[in-house]
């Protein structure tokens, strides 16, 4: 346990060091809640007839609890390519505490953060109606899009040489990831389920659930924790046999 605590400070260290790790974990969030107050609250009703937000406030939800995960999954991605640069995870082979708690350890740390983010965000950013919103269905709801944070990471840790390919990967991967949402914006009936190997699917299928119905489909959302915990593994595998 103490050594786990000692992680912990290590990583807050190391993101207050990186101006950018600093930015992307405390300024980020804030900015988004502060980019949807403003842009679809104040700006938005003076420009009426151009932009169409104000009926569509649930896909804008739906875009921002995406990027919230990406966000954490995008530092921790970067710290492990660090740590793995500075040869720290062959050094971890030798320590008491073993390789595999470490890195798990690291994505429960920032899965805690985004899940944090991602429960305050809805009533803070002002795009759901708090008084028809069913708060307590969308918590396990949150836990589900916290959880993409280490499958984003541990699919760019598996398979990026180097921080260049880290960086195109994240932005490969950040527009399939997006991609589901026009299962949403779009009637497509059941071409609908074309998404479906892609995790956040699930994510936002449950998620919309709740927006329009006011409760879980427990289906979807343990279709949706399977589906993300088989990946984990996969990867975690990958990411192992390979360093």
């Amino acid at each position: 346990m103490l050594y786990l605590l000692r992680f912990a400070v290590n990583d807050l260290r190391n993101i207050i060091r990186d101006r950018f790790f600093l930015f992307a974990f405390f300024a980020y969030p804030i900015l988004l809640i502060v980019f949807s107050r403003i842009l679809v609250h104040i700006i938005e009703p003076k420009i009426g007839g151009i932009f169409q937000l104000a009926s569509e406030f649930s896909l804008v939800l739906m875009f921002f609890v995406v990027i919230i995960p990406f966000i954490f999954s995008f530092i921790t991605a970067f710290l492990i390519l660090d740590e793995r640069d500075e040869h720290l995870l062959t050094v971890l082979r030798v320590m008491p505490i073993s390789r595999t708690s470490f890195l798990a350890f690291r994505m429960f740390f920032m899965l805690f953060f985004s899940f944090i983010v991602l429960l305050i965000f809805p009533p803070l950013s002002g795009l759901v109606n708090m008084t028809e919103f069913s708060y307590l269905s969308y918590i396990p709801v949150a836990l589900l899009f916290a959880l993409f944070t280490p499958v984003a990471s541990l699919f760019v840790t598996s398979f990026a040489t180097n921080k260049v390919q880290a960086f195109a990967i994240f932005k490969i991967g950040g527009s399939v990831f997006l991609i589901p949402i026009f299962a949403f914006l779009l009637n497509l009936g059941n071409l609908k389920w074309i998404f479906s190997p892609v995790p956040t699917y699930w994510s936002l299928l449950t998620l919309d659930n709740v927006l329009k119905n006011g409760s879980v489909d427990v289906i979807y959302l343990a279709i949706g924790f399977v589906y993300h915990l088989i990946l984990i593994a996969v990867l975690f595998h990958i990411f192992n046999k390979k360093y």
